[in-house]
């Protein structure tokens, strides 16, 4: 059932259908329903994988012939490759831990284990205006397209490190430091994007855009050697945000109710 054939429905039904002109205000309401997947064209940061994915459902309404707008809800998802704290590349700089005697060896004996993983995802708004040309040559019914993306943009941050000395014959060198948690930072970014839409039939349609994606990430930074103990102090730890803005490239498939 077509979105104005429900809506006339309703409007039957509670009996505020009453006249032609607000039957033929139904007439240019549109509902679709908009899978896509997307390449990442800009430097990767933040270990982040190329591809993202998204999905929603939207209502559209025809100012003109040609002319529509439209809202849409869905979601958006983009997930990342694990990898290993960065600290770990600077074992040889780690400080003197607390109540422990100062060795010059340390760097040659220290463990390290963890992970981090990164992913971007959330609840997407998308508003966009379209404009229709049909009959556009051979290539039909063509269309463009641009609006503003809100939301998708939740950044999850996923750390766990463990370091330990590995001189365990000797106790008052010996030194453990763990630690994990969750980040989340979503400030609800705003991406802008514009496309090319190319529609086949009267229920089903290809978009091809250019998304300029914006989100903030969120890294937890552990100073080694100071969290465990009499002598913890967390307040060496801290989270070093970043704006960040990636060109991708979106291809989307419509299907129209």
């Amino acid at each position: 059932m077509k979105v104005k054939d429900f809506l006339t429905l309703l409007a039957a039904a509670t009996g505020i259908l009453g006249s032609p002109g607000l039957y033929a205000q139904l007439d240019k309401f549109e509902t679709s329903f908009k899978m896509r997947t997307g390449i990442q064209a800009t430097a990767f940061e933040d270990k982040l994988k190329h591809a993202n994915y998204g999905f929603g459902a939207a209502l559209g309404y025809k100012l003109t012939e040609k002319d529509s707008i439209s809202l849409e809800l869905g979601w958006a998802y983009k997930s990342g490759d694990e990898r290993r704290p960065d600290y770990y590349t600077n074992l040889e700089n780690l400080p003197t831990a607390p109540g422990i005697k100062d060795r010059p060896d340390w760097s040659a004996n220290w463990l390290a284990s963890g992970r981090v993983k990164n992913l971007v995802e959330g609840f997407a708004v998308r508003l966009a205006y379209e404009r229709q040309f049909n009959n556009f040559g051979r290539i039909g019914n063509f269309g463009l397209l641009g609006g503003l993306q809100i939301g998708g943009s939740k950044f999850k941050h996923e750390y766990f490190g463990d370091i330990a000395n590995s001189d365990v014959t000797s106790a008052p060198a010996y030194f453990r430091d763990s630690f994990y948690g969750t980040l989340f930072n979503n400030p609800n970014s705003i991406s802008p994007f514009v496309g090319v839409t190319k529609r086949f039939g009267a229920f089903t349609a290809v978009e091809l855009n250019v998304v300029g994606f914006r989100y903030e990430s969120a890294e937890y930074v552990h100073e080694a050697g100071h969290s465990l103990g009499a002598n913890a102090d967390w307040t060496r730890d801290y989270i070093v945000k970043n704006k960040r803005a990636a060109i991708h490239f979106e291809l989307g498939y419509v299907v129209r109710f």
